[in-house]
């Protein structure tokens, strides 16, 4: 087990001696770790490794400010350089925050942003203040989802955040469009493991629940809906990349190489429509209303979204985080290469 701050000094000092600006460490460190603290392990401190990698080939830049290229007021839009992808979508939450303040909503494009982590791990400090946080992601510079009906790879899993306040513990909506992940593919073949069931296709278009078939033989990772639905993973994706490529003016036909995402950021004060106090109180009696309705399963009652990972997030604080061996060997790797104690 490892406790939060043992992890954030550790992560914060190998990305400090790789020369990363230390707000830009520590932000980086906080939603890797957080990420671990709610249960999305695929997206939590494992992913230092490949960070490291990308920093050290200088597709990562870990020094310097990202450039403005066009400010409205409500509306931002920012080139990210390539600059750490957690500090810039934090940014961003940070600035569209204070402006929905004065607009009732404000939206921040990023464009040439690296990985920005579990989107969800972003959450709480936003929705806690009683504002609702939107994020929607995509990676023109990736491609492992095929349209629907397609066997080529052309659209990534395009993630999705959402989260609002209720009179008790928020709702924080974490999906993608794909029915898994890169990361979670990435996982499954770290560990030498095979899914439970066929999410993926091979480069035929045959369903398999083998993971090397997408990363190794060109198959595809099938859209939210699967063979007979997929029509709705697709047309979630279209609308993901249309906010974070299309607005942002950074998307596939740039044919960028390297990690290159571009990612839509929008906030919403409660306060400029109907009033907070009528947002929470409409949005508890939904969710009671949820969490009350008869459960298919007796011993398996309605979850809201985010409420098991809130669970895990109390439980990892009090306890510790959980790390799987695969993780803990890569930091001690990453312990012996940087001389920093773990």
């Amino acid at each position: 087990m490892f406790t939060r701050s043992r992890l954030m000094k550790f992560c914060t000092s190998v990305l400090i001696k790789l020369r990363m600006d230390e707000e830009k460490a520590n932000d980086t460190s906080d939603i890797l770790i957080e990420a671990d603290l709610m249960g999305h392990s695929t997206h939590g401190v494992r992913l230092l490794p490949l960070y490291i990698k990308d920093i050290e080939a200088g597709n990562m830049v870990v020094t310097g400010q990202e450039e403005i290229i066009k400010d409205t007021g409500g509306c931002l839009t920012i080139d990210g350089k390539n600059l750490p992808g957690i500090w810039l979508t934090k940014k961003a939450l940070s600035l569209s925050t204070e402006r929905a303040k004065l607009y009732g909503t404000s939206t921040t494009l990023i464009k040439n942003s690296h990985h920005n982590g579990a989107l969800a791990a972003y959450m709480l400090p936003i929705v806690n203040k009683g504002f609702v946080p939107i994020i929607k992601s995509s990676v023109p510079s990736s491609a492992t989802v095929a349209p629907f009906g397609g066997t080529k790879a052309l659209l990534t899993p395009d993630p999705m955040a959402l989260a609002f306040p209720t009179n008790n513990e928020p709702v924080i909506i974490d999906i993608s469009a794909s029915i898994t992940t890169n990361n979670m593919i990435a996982d499954k073949i770290s560990k030498n493991e095979f899914f439970d069931f066929n999410c993926l296709l091979t480069s035929e278009g045959v369903p398999t629940n083998d993971p090397k078939e997408v990363f190794e033989k060109n198959g595809t990772v099938m859209p939210v809906g699967g063979l007979e639905y997929g029509h709705k993973g697709f047309g979630l994706a279209l609308g993901i990349e249309a906010l974070s490529q299309g607005l942002s003016g950074s998307g596939r036909s740039k044919k960028p190489k390297s990690m290159n995402l571009s990612t839509f950021v929008q906030v919403i004060d409660p306060d400029a429509f109907a009033g907070l106090k009528a947002f929470k109180d409409e949005m508890s009696f939904l969710y009671q209303e949820c969490i009350s309705n008869p459960p298919i399963d007796k011993n398996n009652k309605v979850r809201m979204p985010g409420q098991q990972a809130l669970l895990k997030r109390i439980k990892s604080i009090n306890e510790g985080i959980n790390l799987s061996q695969e993780t803990v060997s890569a930091l001690k790797d990453i312990s012996k290469k940087f001389d920093i104690i773990l």
